[in-house]
């Protein structure tokens, strides 16, 4: 990420509401993230009117509900200079790489590639994740996933039923060039916790979800 950049190697308030911001997809208001990072109101609010200046945050009013009362929430999203933050270098040089390889060795050679990516990683995940009970997979692969950078949750619900939400994919720009991507990281989280997944991008979020008996 290019975030140290502008804030330097600490994390600053400024990078804490950004990364917040991120993480919501939607956009937050200055209370939700006053709530959420245990800041003052002014000074939250302080740090995204700075945001806004520097072009790194965007600004508007939510929608109203039928019937609602007062002045709708301002909400706070990145731009695209503030979603540039969150973009990794080490992708144009991946990219690089694969293109060269695909004249080097064949129109097939970066997707060999990529699949030896993915095998790799199935096999560092497996390594911690089969050290937990069980039962405890998910939580592990969402943390280890969270430890990344790419900003997982894991949302359980009824039954089987869950989500592993991530509000950053690291893996974006290779996906649009080489969208086969996408079926090679929901084929390995799936090897992972051993039970069907579907991957699906919703609202700015990558979401790996159990699939439905």
């Amino acid at each position: 990420m290019r975030k140290s950049l502008l804030f330097g190697a600490g994390r600053g308030p400024r990078l804490a509401v950004l990364e917040q911001v991120k993480r919501s997809g939607s956009g937050m208001s200055v209370q939700d993230l006053s709530s959420l990072l245990g800041m003052s109101y002014m000074g939250v609010k302080a740090h995204c009117l700075a945001l806004l200046s520097s072009g790194h945050l965007t600004g508007g009013r939510e929608p109203s509900s039928p019937g609602s009362k007062g002045r709708p929430r301002l909400l706070y999203k990145l731009s695209d200079l503030g979603e540039a933050l969150f973009v990794s270098a080490e992708n144009q040089f991946a990219l690089a790489l694969l293109k060269e390889a695909s004249g080097l060795y064949g129109a097939t050679a970066p997707q060999k590639l990529l699949m030896m990516y993915f095998r790799s990683m199935k096999s560092r995940y497996s390594l911690h994740i089969n050290a937990e009970a069980p039962s405890e997979w998910l939580g592990a692969l969402a943390r280890l996933r969270d430890a990344e950078g790419r900003m997982s949750v894991l949302v359980e619900g009824e039954g089987d039923r869950w989500e592993i939400r991530e509000s950053h994919n690291p893996l974006a720009q290779i996906m649009k060039e080489y969208p086969e991507v996408c079926a090679m990281e929901e084929h390995m989280i799936g090897e992972v916790l051993c039970v069907p997944v579907k991957r699906k991008e919703e609202g700015g979020k990558v979401i790996f979800q159990s699939e439905r008996k």
